[in-house]
């Protein structure tokens, strides 16, 4: 068992008496997705003729031991389409240690903290979008990018009663998932891996809270490699560095955000006595904003751009990708919610699998996504 679980496993079991185990905190959510498109397949699903094949549910358990020590763990169900599975995955489980408010200590399977939502988009009752941006935060390779083992520094430095930097710097161990979309990815493009590539995976964070009353700018920088075995050879992805420049506007009924990420990668192929160097240069970026029209219901739109600045072939669709979303949810109660989606895709650069669309792919898409959701 690894030592992250033996960690959480250990501490929460501490929790022996009624009044301990009162102290316990559990909380978790379930979303039914329905989705359909035209044209193309899109996410691993049949969504050109309706998919119920998107379902979530996650669970994680929190104990306060001390006022300094805090440890959790929790565990997440994913069924998208031909991705995620019937097995139930960790999304993390550690402890996290915090002194004061200028130092924590987190140590575990750690969420990455990148971006604005890298470490939050595995949890869906927590936002507006049934979808967030595709290039940056792409929910069919979600199991790969969310959380690393090891350890994580972090917290909030004053500057002044109106402003404050956070931080967080980490280093890790990560593995491919063997069932999401970055595998398939490299399938369709004739990979066959016989060991799922790992690697390790340091990085930052900076944020500013600025003195201007809801906004918050911030990059980020996540540095990651990996190897494996592919049939009659080797494969190394050479340290590629992932920054992300981002803003967040929240005051009152309106909220805003924008990010920009670019990552260039060097993938390493060595069958027998060749050797092959793949480039890729991915930028992608978003702009969304929305607003609480009710304390019940919210709407908002966003569009996001993706381009393989690498692939040098600017008319091919399968280099770019271009979606205009407009959501909309509506809080029926503090524990069923429903969120309505649609989506206008001009590209299929990501989230298009040639396996589930075997007549070719489509220059265009258009997408409407219905989701219930239930959180406590």
């Amino acid at each position: 068992m690894p030592a992250f679980v033996l960690l959480a496993a250990c501490t929460l079991s501490s929790a022996q008496t009624a009044d301990e185990l009162k102290k316990l905190q559990f909380h978790g959510f379930a979303t039914q997705a329905l989705m359909a498109t035209s044209n193309n397949n899109y996410l691993g699903m049949d969504t050109r003729h309706v998919s119920a094949g998107w379902t979530e549910a996650a669970l994680n358990i929190n104990d306060q031991v001390s006022e300094k020590f805090r440890a959790g763990v929790q565990v997440h169900y994913t069924r998208l389409g031909a991705f995620g599975g019937d097995n139930v995955s960790l999304d993390w489980a550690a402890g996290d240690y915090r002194p004061r408010e200028a130092f924590g200590l987190r140590a575990g399977r750690v969420k990455i903290r990148w971006g604005l939502y890298n470490d939050t988009q595995d949890y869906d009752p927590g936002y507006l979008w049934s979808l967030l941006p595709e290039p940056i935060y792409a929910v069919d390779w979600r199991a790969t990018n969310l959380s690393q083992d090891g350890v994580e520094v972090y917290g909030r430095l004053r500057l002044s009663d109106a402003n404050a930097l956070q931080y967080s710097a980490y280093y890790g161990a990560y593995s491919w998932s063997p069932n999401d979309g970055y595998m398939q990815d490299y399938k369709e493009g004739g990979t066959v891996f016989t060991s799922h590539p790992s690697g390790t995976t340091p990085g930052g964070d900076l944020r500013w809270l600025t003195p201007v009353q809801g906004l918050t700018l911030g990059a980020s920088l996540m540095i990651y490699d990996a190897h494996g075995h592919v049939e009659n050879g080797s494969f190394r992805s050479a340290p590629a560095y992932w920054p992300a420049y981002y803003a967040q506007y929240n005051y009152q009924k309106v909220f805003a955000s924008a990010q920009y990420a670019r990552d260039i990668e060097y993938d390493i192929f060595t069958v027998e006595a060749d050797r092959s160097v793949e480039l890729s240069d991915e930028r992608g970026w978003f702009v969304m904003g929305g607003y609480h029209l009710t304390p019940k219901f919210q709407a908002g739109a966003y569009y996001t751009h993706y381009v393989d600045a690498a692939a040098g072939d600017d008319h091919d669709p399968g280099n770019y990708f271009g979606d205009w979303a407009v959501s909309g949810r509506y809080d029926l109660n503090a524990q069923i919610y429903l969120k309505l989606e649609g989506h206008f895709i001009d590209g299929n650069g990501v989230g298009f699998y040639e396996f589930n669309n075997p007549s070719g792919l489509a220059a265009r898409t258009n997408g409407a996504i219905a989701k219930l959701g239930f959180t406590f």
